[in-house]
């Protein structure tokens, strides 16, 4: 099964909360201002979909890179391989 980076999104001052419950969880977590990431399968994040409490939701990262402008965003964008993810 693929391995994914994932985010745990919380609200300001949850990021602790959220941390521990994902290690309860099993998860090696960094914990971050307003998110905690980690990694797991696509089994991980139904999971922690169903058993975090809270976390607002959990997002996919794809990738990270730098933007300065829109026109760099949507360059860097259109270059995903969207296909993989949406049919």
């Amino acid at each position: 099964m693929k391995t994914y980076n994932l985010m745990a999104a919380c609200a300001a001052g949850l990021e602790s909360v959220t941390g521990n419950e994902l290690r309860h969880l099993g998860y090696q977590v960094q914990v971050e201002n307003g998110r905690v990431r980690f990694s797991g399968t696509l089994r991980d994040i139904l999971k922690t979909n169903l058993w975090l409490r809270s976390a607002d939701r959990i997002k996919i990262i794809l990738a990270e890179f730098p933007a300065q402008t829109f026109d760099e965003l949507f360059e860097t964008t259109k270059k995903f391989a969207w296909d993989e993810f949406l049919p």
